[in-house]
């Protein structure tokens, strides 16, 4: 079977990746180390990288407004607490922001996380999601 080469690949897709248009992203959990390379690849898509690392050494007390003056989320839900995990979700179904919940920690999953937010169409375009979430499963 030839390929059509009107059609665009999967590397193609990775090639432009999604602007954020000077957004904050605030990360929550993921791994310690990675947090430089989170913040590469929010930059790199025009965005404002914020961090909070679940409740393990930052205070939850400093999640809530975080939340607030964030205007995309992305946890890595399978390295967080259960009351972080629960504040994401509440917060940003009450406030409409965009969520996107990962299980994995590592690089490949934040990137996939931040590619789900390309995927969901117009909304990603406007980043106007009401505080949907979508789960995206870690490599």
């Amino acid at each position: 079977m030839r390929k059509d080469p009107s059609r665009p690949n999967d590397k193609d897709k990775d090639a432009a990746p999604l602007s954020l248009g000077d957004r904050c992203v605030l990360c929550v959990g993921g791994l310690t180390g990675a947090r430089n390379h989170y913040r590469a690849e929010i930059e790199t898509r025009s965005g404002r990288f914020i961090h909070h690392d679940g409740g393990r050494e930052d205070n939850l007390h400093r999640l809530a407004p975080m939340l607030a003056a964030a205007d995309i989320v992305i946890c890595a839900s399978g390295n967080i607490s259960h009351n972080a995990y629960h504040l994401v979700k509440s917060t940003c179904k009450k406030l409409g922001k965009p969520c996107v919940l990962v299980k994995g920690t590592g690089i490949a999953s934040f990137l996939d996380g931040l590619g789900s937010l390309a995927q969901t169409g117009s909304q990603a375009a406007g980043l106007s999601a009401r505080g949907d979430s979508l789960l995206r499963r870690g490599r």
